[in-house]
């Protein structure tokens, strides 16, 4: 099983989140359940996990209402550690978007739970819904059945009807700060017994763009090619094809040298999605010791003499292709015609 699934945060003490930790023990301290929840928040922030936890609780056959953490020891709980309870439901609303899937959901609501407390509907991706989907949705949401509880998740917010949103507990998953990062891989390295020191885990951190899951998935993946230094990392994430050298051909504006050394970094094998992740970190050090707000980077900006435009102009570029390379055939495409667009100006 790999690591993120493994060590998945099983009470809400071991969520990497602050914030969600105290909310979550405040709420659950005043003793009543809310019938529906919010997680809204980039990937990679612990909203499913933090669900699971939620759907825990709720269902903890040892749990005293005064008490906010599951035994993580009953039937319950273990069966919904496994994904094997028939009370919770995960739902993903990117391919389960139509009204009939919210139909059948409504039909079956009204059934007493076979083992806990609580029916648990925790729907993924909730924006995707259809608007037909949605009003049904909102029906049940206005007259729950006491024996239920929703969990909405979504990483846009903003396509949301504000008439679910109101009817919700919201809890915001902000992009998870270095600190907490490093809180997580640490957990895991420990669980694993891999020796990572700090500089390593801080490397880490600054390139997993806020995603626990990325950054445990890079920690595996430099597990995986033998004892953990900033080497390693950097081959799994893509700087082993410097992004320095990179940046010193964009200077020289040099379309062929630029799209020759893609096509280098593709060949290698490097994950070029993490490559940009790199490149716009590299940039953002660049922009912050332009302003003289930050000082790490400023012999590398002496090297590296782009002027505030310049620089403002490659972090729009590779934003979006940024963007662009997820949803692409060709990871590559969109980097090169970033490229392109940057050299040809």
């Amino acid at each position: 099983m790999v690591f993120y699934r493994k060590y998945r945060p099983q009470k809400i003490d071991e969520l990497d989140k602050e914030d969600v930790r105290n909310r979550l023990k405040s709420i659950f301290k005043v003793g009543e359940i809310p019938h529906a929840f919010l997680f809204s928040g980039p990937k990679g922030t612990g909203k499913t996990s933090t669900a699971r936890i939620v759907a825990k609780i709720v269902n903890c056959e040892i749990r005293e209402n005064e008490e906010f953490e599951p035994c993580g020891k009953c039937d319950n709980c273990k069966s919904i550690r496994d994904g094997t309870n028939i009370d919770v439901f995960e739902i993903d609303a990117a391919s389960n978007r139509g009204i009939d899937e919210i139909r059948a959901l409504r039909e079956g609501i009204n059934l007493a739970p076979a083992t806990g407390k609580f029916k648990v509907y925790i729907i993924d991706e909730v924006h995707m819904l259809t608007r037909e989907a949605f009003n049904a949705l909102l029906k049940t949401l206005e007259e729950p059945p006491s024996h239920t509880v929703f969990i909405l998740a979504t990483t846009e917010f903003e396509k949301l009807p504000e008439t679910i949103v109101s009817r919700c507990v919201v809890l915001q998953f902000s992009k998870a700060t270095e600190s907490e990062i490093i809180r997580s891989l640490e957990r895991v390295a420990g669980m694993e017994k891999i020796e990572a020191g700090k500089k390593v885990l801080s490397l880490i951190a600054k390139v997993s763009d806020g995603s626990f899951r990325d950054a445990v998935k890079i920690l595996e993946e430099g597990n995986l090619l033998g004892k953990l230094d900033e080497e390693k990392i950097r081959e799994v994430i893509g700087q082993k094809i410097s992004v320095l050298d990179f940046m010193e051909i964009l200077l020289k504006k040099e379309t062929k040298e630029a799209l020759g050394y893609i096509e280098k970094a593709a060949d290698t094998g490097f994950d070029l999605k993490r490559f940009l992740e790199a490149v716009l970190n590299f940039l953002h050090d660049l922009l912050l010791a332009k302003y003289e707000v930050s000082t790490k980077s400023e012999e590398i900006s002496r090297k590296l003499p782009f002027s505030e435009k310049e620089l403002k102009r490659l972090i729009e570029l590779f934003s979006r292709s940024y963007k662009e390379a997820k949803l692409g055939f060709l990871e590559e495409l969109p980097l090169e015609m970033a490229v392109i667009e940057w050299c040809g100006n």
